[in-house]
């Protein structure tokens, strides 16, 4: 009688060999994946992270200050002139020629909210200077406005329906337009140490402040 279990026992051996070795050979053909940890260190930037910082509190206006801007525009350059008192301002603002708007509102803890015939004006004070938009009908332009100190301001002279209404800058140019009863607009007459000539009379101007409010 021939003795089988061993060359069965060698076979079956072989045989499993084989079996590992495909199942090597498997396993380096898949690709490659990326470690579970490798994955979980890239994170997404939260919706807060891309959010701009917030802008600075507005500082609250003096008891009384008045603020001067020039505004550039593609026909020329408007002259800005806001005047604060308490809680309350007045803003004009013109082209020495026939744009011309008078402006009023709130002047609180820093921020300006104006409004005038098919104009508005905000703002925030931060300490020296006032930031904010001004609008005349369909246009509107950011301004910066500093602090000046009179003379340097806004004045007006009111007479048989006609206003003439000036802003004087801290380097004493003066730009000013005036109001005919009929809405008419032209350039407004010289203007010197408070004084002016118009319809042949000189006559003394009053320089407008926050408190005016009511008068415009």
């Amino acid at each position: 009688m021939k003795r089988r279990g061993p060359l069965l026992t060698l076979a079956a051996a072989a045989v499993l060999g084989i079996v590992l070795l495909l199942i090597n050979i498997s396993k380096e053909d898949e690709p490659s994946k990326p470690a579970a940890a490798a994955q979980s260190s890239s994170v997404a930037p939260s919706a807060t992270d891309t959010l701009p910082p917030a802008a600075p509190a507005a500082i609250p206006f003096p008891a009384n200050a008045n603020y001067e801007a020039e505004i550039s525009t593609a026909t020329g350059v408007i002259t800005l002139s806001i005047t604060v008192e308490g809680d309350k301002a007045v803003a004009y603002a013109c082209d020495g020629a026939k744009i011309e708007t008078w402006l009023k509102g709130s002047a609180v803890s820093g921020v300006l909210d104006l409004t005038g015939k098919d104009s508005k004006l905000d703002g925030r004070h931060d300490g020296s200077k006032v930031t904010g938009t001004l609008v005349i009908g369909e246009k509107s332009w950011k301004y910066d406005a500093v602090q000046v100190q009179p003379p340097a301001g806004l004045y007006v002279y009111q007479d048989g329906g006609t206003r003439t209404s000036w802003i004087v800058s801290s380097d004493g140019t003066v730009t000013g337009v005036q109001r005919a009863p009929n809405g008419a607009t032209s350039a407004a007459p010289g203007l010197k140490d408070g004084k002016a000539v118009i319809d042949g009379k000189t006559v003394t101007v009053t320089q407008v402040s926050g408190a005016d409010h009511d008068a415009f």
